[in-house]
C-alpha cells in the first residue's frame, strides 16, 4: 500500500464515565521513543507480548526493543498456554484473534493490556470495544495505532479491512458521508493521513455511543450493523470472501430489508450502494452461495453455529440491526435488534443474489478489480447525525 512518511500524532479517549482508555494514533521515528517512555511510566514487572507468526518479524522485534528498554520483555504466541505473571503487563500485537486472546489472559493480571493492533479490523473495531466474544473486556491501559504496522498490509487486505469505517458512516455518522465517499479507493491504496482520519472517525463514533452504553447492548448495538449476514457467510465457510466483504453484503441486505419494511427510503438504500461502490466492495453473493443458503443459516438455532444476534423465535423471525435513515437505527422495544420476517429477509437476500446472466458484462457492472466499468450514480445527500 502507499504510505506517506510524515509523522502523525492524534489522541482520542474512549469509554464510559470514569472508565476511559486512551487511543494514540502515531507514526514517525519520534513516536517509537514515546512508546519507550510510556512503557517506563507503566512501571511493569515485565511485559509479555502476545502475537502470532503472521505478524511481520520486524514489527515484533521493534516492539520488543522499545518495551525491553523499560522492563524484561517476553514474546509468546496467542495460541500458546504460557502462564502470565499477575504483575506483568500483557501487550497485544496482532489482529482481532490476537486481541481476543489477550483479553482472556488479561483477566488474570493486575492491570489491563496494552494493545498494538496491526490490522485494520483490529484497529478500527476490536481494539476500540470493551466487549468481545467472551463478554466484557478489561479496560486497556492504552490502545496505540502505530501506522507503520499498516504500511506492510497488502492492498488486498486494506480494502475489505475498512468495513468498520463504511458501517459507521452509514449507521452512526452520516455527516461524514461525502468526505469519506470522496476518499475511498477501490484499489485499497491510502497514505497515512487518510488512514489516521479513518481511525479517528471510528474512534469518535465509538466514543459517542459507548460513553453511555459501554457494553454495547443498547444504542451501541448498531456497531453490529451488517454483521448478521456476514456471520452467516462465515458459517457457510466461504473461503474466498474476506469478512469485510461479507459485512458489505450484509449492509446491502439490511438496507433492502429496511426498505421493504417501510423504514429506509430509496435514497437511503442508494446511498448504501454508492458508498460501497466507491469502496470497491462486492455486491453479489460469491458462487456457489445462494440466497437460500444464507437464509437457512440465519434461521437456524445459534447453538454452536457462530452466528451472533441471530436466532429463531416462534414467529420465524431473525434479529437484525436496521436503519430508519442513515445514522438512525430502528429501535424496537428499546433495542437496536429488530425482528425481520422470512419474506422480508428473502427480499433482502435476493438483492445480493447473482443473476443468471451475471457473467455477461454490462455498462455499470463491476470488473474483476472491483471497480465499475461505467459511471457511478450521483452521491445522495446524507442527513445529519442521529438523535438518540
Amino acid at each position: 500500500m502507499c504510505s506517506s512518511r510524515s509523522p502523525v500524532a492524534l489522541d482520542r479517549s474512549i469509554g464510559s464515565g470514569l472508565a476511559r482508555f486512551p487511543l494514540q494514533i502515531r507514526a514517525g521515528a519520534v513516536s517509537w521513543d514515546e512508546l519507550t517512555g510510556i512503557a517506563r511510566r507503566l512501571d511493569a514487572e515485565r511485559f509479555v507480548v502476545v502475537s502470532d507468526p503472521g505478524v511481520p518479524a520486524s514489527h515484533a522485534h521493534r516492539v520488543l526493543h522499545h518495551l525491553g528498554a523499560a522492563a524484561p520483555t517476553d514474546l509468546v504466541w496467542a495460541s500458546g498456554t504460557d502462564d502470565v505473571p499477575p504483575g506483568a503487563v500483557i501487550v497485544g500485537l496482532g489482529g482481532t484473534s490476537v486481541l481476543d486472546a489477550v483479553a482472556e489472559r488479561a483477566a488474570h493480571t493486575r492491570r489491563g493490556p496494552l494493545l498494538l493492533p496491526t490490522t485494520l479490523p483490529a484497529v478500527l473495531d476490536t481494539a476500540l470495544s470493551l466487549v468481545g466474544p467472551g463478554g466484557p473486556r478489561r479496560l486497556p491501559v492504552l490502545v496505540r495505532a502505530q501506522l507503520e504496522f499498516l504500511d506492510t498490509l497488502a492492498p488486498g487486505a486494506v480494502r475489505p479491512g475498512l468495513y468498520a469505517l463504511v458501517r459507521n458512516v452509514l449507521s452512526v455518522c452520516p455527516a461524514s458521508y461525502d468526505q469519506v465517499c470522496a476518499r475511498l479507493r477501490p484499489d485499497g491504496r491510502y497514505d497515512r493521513g487518510a488512514l489516521a482520519s479513518f481511525i479517528a472517525l471510528c474512534a469518535d463514533a465509538r466514543a459517542t455511543l459507548t460513553c453511555y452504553d459501554p457494553l454495547e447492548d443498547g444504542p451501541a448495538g448498531v456497531f453490529r450493523y451488517g454483521h448478521a449476514v456476514a456471520d452467516a457467510l462465515r458459517v457457510l465457510g466461504v473461503g474466498s470472501l474476506r469478512y469485510g466483504d461479507a459485512v458489505a453484503l450484509g449492509l446491502l441486505v439490511a438496507a433492502r430489508c429496511a426498505r421493504g419494511l417501510g423504514l429506509l427510503d430509496a435514497e437511503g438504500e442508494a446511498a448504501h450502494r454508492e458508498l460501497l461502490a466507491r469502496w470497491g466492495a462486492p455486491d453479489v453473493l460469491p458462487a456457489p452461495v445462494t440466497a437460500r443458503d444464507v437464509l437457512e443459516v440465519l434461521r437456524r438455532s445459534t447453538t454452536g453455529s457462530g452466528v451472533r444476534e441471530v436466532a429463531d423465535d416462534p414467529d420465524g423471525t431473525v434479529g437484525m440491526v436496521l436503519l430508519d435513515a442513515l445514522g438512525q437505527p430502528h429501535v424496537s422495544g428499546g433495542h437496536t435488534v429488530a425482528a425481520v420476517g422470512r419474506d422480508a429477509l428473502r427480499t433482502g437476500l435476493e438483492a445480493v443474489a447473482a443473476a443468471p446472466d451475471a457473467m455477461v458484462s454490462r455498462p455499470g457492472d463491476r470488473d474483476p478489480s472491483g471497480t465499475r466499468s461505467g459511471p457511478t450514480s450521483h452521491v445522495p445527500g446524507a442527513p445529519g447525525p442521529a438523535a438518540w
